[in-house]
């Protein structure tokens, strides 16, 4: 997953050509826990600044991972972690006040770059946690491809949003909804792609906390939650989201 590669001149411009206005098949591989049999109800997704890509992407593919998980009765919430940060307090806060029962981590590294430095393609690794038991229940990788410069950035993000959710339909993690079917040559329908504000921050598209339960009223911010555990996430935690 870190590996970077770049390619030719005469090779680029063969693929672009070959793609045209096509995008290639996300190749995702994933397992989850034969000993578990838990299901998530409020998910709490963190990535990478820009996913590999830019804040557009950011912005589309978490407004599309709410819209499938909620069709599956899950509340999710997205953030992001730049590399920058000095401690993961905030961060925690965060997961604590959206009351997340599973956390999903997605990394990036790797993949092609071609030979004006342009992102060809980014693998992806991702982890969902069950937050209770402090546990890795499920694993995914995908290698993800940006297709041709004229699909929006925005489409292949809901994409990205579709392959993954897909996976943890399959291996019964969201239930209730059926897998999303791409449409000719990996495109989506415009319908489907989520209209985004352009340059808005990506904390600031996350739902709102979660109200807490009556026996937790007046309770300090920084209480307890059923749910996520007391000690929260720590940069050891979460320093393999960082590209390699």
């Amino acid at each position: 997953m870190n590996h970077t590669y770049r390619i030719g001149t005469a090779a680029a411009a063969a693929v672009l050509l070959l793609l045209g206005g096509c995008a290639p098949a996300t190749v995702a591989v994933s397992t989850r826990a034969t000993d578990y049999n838990g299901k998530p109800a409020r998910m709490y997704v963190v990535g990478t600044t820009g996913m590999g890509w830019n804040n557009d992407f950011s912005l589309a593919f978490a407004a599309k991972f709410r819209e499938l998980a909620k069709q599956c009765g899950v509340e999710a919430a997205y953030d992001e972690l730049s590399g920058l940060e000095l401690d993961s307090s905030a961060l925690t806060n965060k997961m604590r006040g959206f009351r997340a029962d599973s956390i999903l981590t997605i990394a990036n590294g790797g993949g092609v770059i071609g030979a004006y430095g342009n992102r060809m393609s980014i693998n992806y690794g991702t982890t969902l946690t069950d937050a209770m038991q402090n546990r890795a229940v499920w694993k995914g990788k995908y290698s993800f491809s940006r297709g041709a410069q004229a699909i929006p950035i925005e489409e292949r993000a809901a994409v990205l949003a579709i392959d993954i959710t897909n996976s943890l339909k399959k291996d019964g993690f969201l239930s209730g909804c059926g897998q999303v079917a791409l449409g000719q040559n990996g495109r989506l329908d415009p319908s489907a792609v989520p209209v985004i504000a352009h340059g808005t921050p990506v904390s600031a598209a996350s739902p709102a906390a979660a109200p807490a339960p009556a026996a937790s009223q007046g309770a300090g911010p920084l209480a307890a939650v059923p749910g996520v555990p007391s000690g929260g996430a720590t940069l050891r935690d979460l320093q393999d989201l960082l590209p390699k």
